[in-house]
């Protein structure tokens, strides 16, 4: 079964000129993320599940082996959940 993710009460999410920026408002810890980073947030902040993000990302990067995506894409939203950014659900 695939999780499903949102970001913190206390997290905001904006897209800066080369990728984007999560804040904390509760600790004040600040994180930047790269152009691809960004766009995987973007999605999922506009209500897109992780299946319709993967489906994305592989049309997107098609020379890229579909599994490769996967893993990295759990990866990141498992270590963003960890971090307290995102809630896994």
């Amino acid at each position: 079964m695939s999780h499903s993710y949102h970001l913190a009460d206390d997290v905001s999410f904006k897209e800066v000129t080369h990728g984007g920026v999560l804040l904390s408002r509760r600790s004040g810890q600040y994180r930047q993320v790269n152009p691809a980073g960004t766009r995987i947030l973007r999605l999922l902040v506009d209500g897109e599940s992780v299946d319709g993000i993967l489906d994305h990302l592989r049309k997107r990067y098609a020379d890229v082996d579909a599994a490769q995506i996967s893993h990295d894409l759990h990866q990141m939203l498992d270590g963003l959940a960890g971090e307290g950014v995102l809630v896994r659900v």
